[in-house]
């Protein structure tokens, strides 16, 4: 392991070859349609200031979210808090290239899975 290291020590990659590394790699075949329109939902209350993604707060249906139990609530928040940290993601990344990468794609697939399972046991919870 030293060895390469060594080996490798002090090389300088052309920029061209850099600019290619950082490029997120695109599906061809795009989004699902399902996966596409959650994205552009979830981007549209990110930029109107919907969902303030730094404030898990944004993200409740309140008409719900205070119906439910103090038991309901507390898991209702550590979802929020996970799907806070995805969403932060989502965003950073969008904002970088605007582009479907696969990165992208898992992120959001991530955020709609852990979202329809909370809601299908505890109701209309979240807003996005």
């Amino acid at each position: 392991m030293q060895e390469i290291l060594k080996k490798y020590e002090g090389h300088i990659m052309d920029t061209e070859t850099q600019n290619a590394l950082n490029k997120p790699l695109v599906d061809a075949n795009g989004m699902s349609e399902t996966t596409g329109s959650f994205l552009e939902k979830l981007l549209e209350k990110l930029e109107k200031g919907g969902i303030n993604p730094h404030n898990s707060q944004t993200l409740y249906n309140h008409d719900i979210y205070d119906k439910l139990s103090e038991e309901e609530q507390e898991a209702a928040d550590l979802t929020a808090i996970n799907l806070m940290s995805l969403i932060r993601q989502i965003e950073r990344l969008w904002k970088l290239d605007k582009s479907p990468s696969f990165q992208i794609r898992n992120l959001v697939e991530s955020v709609f899975q852990m979202k329809s399972k909370f809601e299908g046991l505890h109701g209309d919870v979240y807003i996005i």
